[in-house]
């Protein structure tokens, strides 16, 4: 048996199964007629009487369990395996397994798509009620799942373009059951239809809702790719959870037939523990018990994070920015170096928005916290300066940034530390500033600070506390573009006359390093400064943020773009971008839902020209659908003029 040791030796999907890639599921097939005689033999008995209808209840309430494993793979194509002529089978298939849940198939599979592209965020993820919640709660939300997954589509996901394609089918389906409801009701079985089909998914989904959502889930903080569901172990356990026990495979690897879990999970067990997976074994004393291990919920030291973070304040630092602070989770925070960033995302209008927001505390303060200026159009600046309060959850990623400082603990280098910062340009300054200052007792600390005016200073109260504090370690030269009455410093922009001024004050400029944060015209300003002084370019740091779409490079191709509801696009599209990328800047609504090429939602046939993925791991992408001719639009980059359609 092939074992992987390195945490980026994850194989490519087909690679872990690839004699049977492009088959069909014949054992999912198996429990499928399995199921249907199930069904025949129960319908027999109740019309005969050969058993009670409470009893009947629970057998019918079993079969609902053992046909969601059916159900759930026909939503993600597992059955048919890419097998072109077995699709249209596997979808009767998923409509036949359906009904007994009294929720449609296609509603019911782009919903659960939703769950793997955002697994864990309380906003994007129609099954985090059931990962969030405890006791009475779990249950309720569990057995509610197929109202839960309606109250979404009228909400959350009522003009969402992937959920519309699945509205006249949704339609179609509950006038069907109502008008047999109906029927069967007024033939004299209202009783039997309580007891066999009113009854049976409530109970069922009692028991699906734990084992397939809130005990791999449970508590629902991590949102990263190897922490955000579990692996528990105990002999015999996969055949009484028909394998859910591996659900991380299926996250994972959402191509994975459900009776290659085990296997799977086998072949890839050391990259996951490699990549700290929360792994549990029942009544073991070697490895952590059921929703015991902390990389379920703890922040994963020494890697990039993607959680679920509670705000514990947000607090009004100047007439346009907040100070966010968030709660550590079982006494826990998140690791990082001074002068990182983290994202925040948040569901406004339909659309996730993410924006990068610097960490404002010492790493030494065990505790995370940003500072956020409300920018003029700025949909999510706004959204956290007017409306956050404490309490509410936000998607929090990172560290990120290389714009960092580490105490050498030299005291022969004698560093002395000049930082520059412009406005908002404060928050990761201020994070290296207090980082320098704790961290020895000899390094001294220059601080250039611009602002329009001393009302648009963040961080007053605290630069004060800590100049008062260090004295001479800690100079600060504020300037502002329109002074207070009275104000006998500096005055106007930074140019290069104050800062050559500035600069003639230190001693030595071999022995010092630079950081500036601000905006681009102050940026450029002081390093054309510095570097006119001699400055090395090594010495210098300039943040600079990492944009969601990369500045386009080497040709640009023509994408033609076809969309099933008839509208056609046109955009330009370099080879380092994707199709995605420029659709969702040009405002072309493609439906997509995880972005990274996991859920399958933004899958197009390219009808001519020559494409390449942007990454080669792609979950929701068989190796059969690409030898048909379908791509996925997020991770698609062009080589020629494509043609691309729904």
């Amino acid at each position: 048996m092939q074992i992987l040791t390195s945490p980026n030796e994850l194989p490519n999907e087909q690679a872990l199964w690839p004699e049977h890639s492009g088959r069909i599921a014949w054992r999912t097939l198996t429990l499928f007629a399995g199921i249907v005689l199930g069904y025949i033999g129960l319908f027999t008995a109740a019309h005969q009487e050969l058993m009670s209808l409470p009893a009947c209840m629970v057998i019918a309430s079993a079969l609902i369990f053992v046909a969601f494993t059916v159900l759930h793979e026909a939503g993600h194509g597992n059955i048919s395996q890419g097998v072109a002529w077995m699709q249209p089978v596997e979808r009767l298939i998923g409509w036949i397994t359906t009904m007994p849940f009294l929720i449609p198939f296609g509603m019911f599979a782009r919903v659960h798509d939703y769950h793997h592209a955002f697994t864990n965020d309380p906003e994007g993820d129609p099954d985090y009620p059931a990962a969030g919640a405890t006791g009475f709660g779990v249950l309720m939300h569990a057995m509610l799942i197929p109202m839960n997954y309606l109250y979404l589509i009228a909400t959350r996901f009522r003009r969402d373009p992937v959920i519309a394609k699945t509205h006249r089918s949704t339609i179609a389906f509950y006038l069907t059951i109502n008008v047999l409801f109906a029927f069967f009701i007024a033939q004299g079985y209202g009783g039997a239809v309580l007891w066999l089909v009113v009854l049976p998914p409530l109970l069922a989904s009692l028991f699906l809702g734990v084992i397939f959502s809130w005990i791999p889930h449970m508590p629902g903080r991590q949102q990263g790719r190897y922490q955000n569901t579990r692996t528990y172990l105990f002999p015999g356990l996969k055949y009484l959870t028909l394998a859910q026990n591996y659900h991380h495979v299926h996250h994972l690897y959402p191509r994975v037939p459900w009776y290659h879990y085990e296997r799977v999970f086998h072949l890839i067990r050391r990259e996951m523990e490699a990549n700290q997976a929360p792994i549990e074994k029942l009544f073991s004393k070697d490895t952590p018990g059921l929703l015991q291990s902390p990389f379920a919920s703890h922040p994963v030291d020494g890697r990039r994070n993607k959680l679920t973070l509670t705000v514990r304040s947000v607090r009004k630092e100047t007439p346009d920015s907040v100070v966010i602070a968030f709660a550590n989770h079982q006494g826990r925070s998140l690791k990082f170096k001074a002068g990182q960033y983290v994202t925040i995302s948040k569901r406004i209008n339909n659309e996730t928005v993410t924006r990068c927001y610097s960490i404002c505390e010492s790493p030494n303060a065990e505790m995370v916290a940003v500072g956020v200026k409300r920018v003029e159009n700025g949909t999510l600046s706004k959204y956290l300066n007017a409306v956050l309060k404490a309490g509410d959850p936000l998607t929090v990623a990172g560290p990120f940034g290389d714009f960092t400082y580490e105490c050498s603990g030299d005291r022969e280098r004698n560093e002395t530390l000049i930082l520059f910062a412009g406005g908002s340009g404060i928050t990761p300054v201020l994070s290296i500033l207090q980082a320098a200052l704790e961290g020895d007792t000899w390094t001294g600390v220059h601080l250039v600070y611009a602002n329009r005016s001393a009302q648009d200073v963040m961080f007053r109260t605290r630069l004060d506390r800590l100049s008062a504090l260090y004295g001479p370690r800690l100079r600060i030269m504020h300037i502002y573009e329109r002074p207070p009455a009275g104000w006998q410093g500096e005055t106007g922009l930074l140019n290069e006359k104050n800062l050559t001024a500035f600069l003639k004050q230190i001693k030595d400029l071999n022995f010092a390093r630079f950081y500036i944060c601000g905006p681009e015209p102050m940026k450029d300003v002081v390093v054309r400064t510095l570097r006119k002084h001699g400055v090395q370019s090594a010495r210098i740091m300039i943040e600079e943020f990492a944009h969601a779409m990369p500045a386009a490079e080497g040709p640009v191709h023509r994408i033609k773009i076809a969309l099933a509801n008839g509208a056609q696009h046109e955009i330009a599209v370099a080879e380092n971008q994707t199709v995605l990328q420029v659709a969702n800047q040009a405002g072309i609504k493609i439906p997509h839902a995880c972005g990274v090429g996991q859920c399958g939602c933004c899958k197009m046939r390219v009808s001519y020209g020559e494409h390449e993925l942007a990454s080669k791991e792609t979950p929701g992408l068989l190796a059969s659908e690409k030898a048909q001719g379908l791509t996925l639009s997020c991770q698609c980059t062009p080589r020629s003029e494509l043609l691309l359609t729904e």
